[in-house]
């Protein structure tokens, strides 16, 4: 198991609170909808590598960072080609798009997904006095993904003991075969894990009529304050943004 894809907080500088970092996802999905501003939706991406690496993933977000920064330059250097074939330039245009499309979004995620401990998420959505069938689905969700993550590193493992490769290459090669060999021991693996989540839950007493009490309380202090004014700002003027594009 890789302990480090289950909200390891241990080398935190800012410790954030889980309601700070969904308020973030909502609106790095939102300003990702709307016909955004280059200068909101860069500022909203320094945002979150920040809040992931004031959260202890300083590698992670250094590596969004540079995949951000990538991409920009290939839409400067695209934008820039005049000898490349129209067909070309508007190919790699929307690939690059779609990339910024969902890059805040992706980023978000694994900052809600990798930062936060499951007792802390659940202790602030009681505290929103959300009901315990959307606070349940929300946490196996987010404890589903990083274990289906190990399950593949497995399944990659046992293809490679029995001599398949599952690299890139191998992968287009023989796109049939290499579906047959990654979906069905994944699903098999994703039965068991879906089981064993839902037996865990249910230990924990998550499905209980009594109040869930956590040790691990989940507070909102001045940088989570901070944080949230700023994502609420950089919402309003990416909400500008498309009030001047529309």
């Amino acid at each position: 198991m890789i302990a480090g894809v289950y909200g390891d907080e241990r080398d935190a500088i800012v410790s954030f609170d889980p309601r700070t970092k969904l308020l973030v996802f909502i609106v790095a999905s939102s300003v990702s909808l709307v016909p955004f501003t280059y200068a909101a939706h860069a500022s909203l991406a320094a945002l979150i590598c920040a809040m992931i690496f004031l959260n202890g993933k300083r590698g992670l977000a250094l590596k969004i960072g540079a995949a951000y920064a990538a991409i920009v330059y290939l839409r400067s250097f695209v934008i820039a080609s005049t000898a490349a074939a129209p067909a070309m330039v508007g190919f790699a245009m929307l690939v690059i798009s779609l990339a910024l499309f969902f890059f805040p979004i992706f980023a978000a995620f694994l900052l809600l997904a990798l930062t936060t401990r499951m007792s802390r998420l659940i202790s602030a959505l009681q505290r929103m006095r959300l009901p315990m069938v959307a606070i349940i689905p929300l946490a196996v969700l987010l404890r589903f993904i990083p274990t289906v993550q190990d399950e593949w590193a497995g399944v990659r493992k046992a293809m490679a003991f029995r001599g398949i490769s599952l690299s890139f290459g191998a992968i287009l090669r023989h796109p049939a075969r290499s579906i047959e060999f990654i979906l069905i021991p994944l699903l098999f693996s994703t039965i068991s894990v879906i089981e064993e989540l839902a037996a865990a839950s249910l230990a924990r007493g998550l499905d209980g009529e009594r109040a869930r009490t956590s040790l691990d309380a989940a507070r909102l202090a001045l940088p989570d304050w901070t944080t949230m004014a700023l994502a609420i700002a950089l919402f309003v003027v990416a909400q500008a943004g498309r009030t001047v594009l529309s």
